[in-house]
């Protein structure tokens, strides 16, 4: 109730603020839902390439095995494998390209994340300017024999720059970390991916 009254005493532009808040928190939760392990560099794929280095398998093989995950690293992997008749560095220039395109698709949402961190406070700066001039209208028309109308104006402008402040600085720590988690898969990726194509490519020559 007291967060409420506080929203309402913010004035309108609390509203978008508000709004912001729960869009950020939404595709945070998404996104750190969607970058799990499982989902990105899933344990059995990579228990199964393992076992692919010492098995007899080619191409074929090993597209068959990424057909079988829904991941990342598997259609990356599979990315080099179609490539593998034409040499190593059209595997590098294929796993390359996939790797990219499968880091636009896990930064998908990061982009709107970090339009909210540096909007959250443009919308609080609104807030309080609009607070302000509201306070001196009141004393204007007033005079300033009318203090708690002052305050009034003065509240809404304190309430919505420290709103804004509070949805942009987490805003901003969750869109840095989920970045710095992208960041880190693909990289991780590329070099299982590119490690693993070196050696099928040598043994196909």
């Amino acid at each position: 109730m007291k967060i409420w009254m506080w929203i309402q005493e913010g004035g309108i532009v609390m509203y978008p603020i508000l709004f912001s808040s729960v869009l950020a928190l939404a595709i945070f939760l998404e996104r750190l839902y969607a970058l799990r392990r499982a989902n990105v560099i899933p344990q059995g794929f990579v228990a199964e390439l393992g076992f692919f280095k010492e098995r007899e398998g080619g191409r074929e093989a090993l597209i068959t095995l990424c057909d079988r995950y829904d991941s990342a690293l598997a259609r990356i992997i599979k990315a080099g494998a179609e490539r593998i008749a034409y040499g190593f560095s059209e595997v590098a220039h294929a796993v390359e390209g996939m790797g990219q395109h499968e880091a636009a698709l896990l930064s998908t949402n990061l982009r709107m994340m970090g339009a909210i961190s540096n909007l959250a406070p443009m919308l609080g700066l609104l807030g309080t300017v609009l607070g302000m001039i509201h306070a001196f209208s009141v004393i204007a028309r007033a005079g300033t024999g009318r203090p708690e109308l002052i305050a009034s104006g003065i509240s809404e402008a304190l309430l919505t720059t420290a709103a804004g402040l509070i949805v942009a600085i987490p805003t901003l720590a969750g869109y840095h970390y989920l970045r710095s988690k992208i960041d880190r898969y693909v990289v991780e990726m590329e070099d299982a991916a590119l490690s693993f194509l070196e050696r099928l490519v040598e043994r196909e020559d």
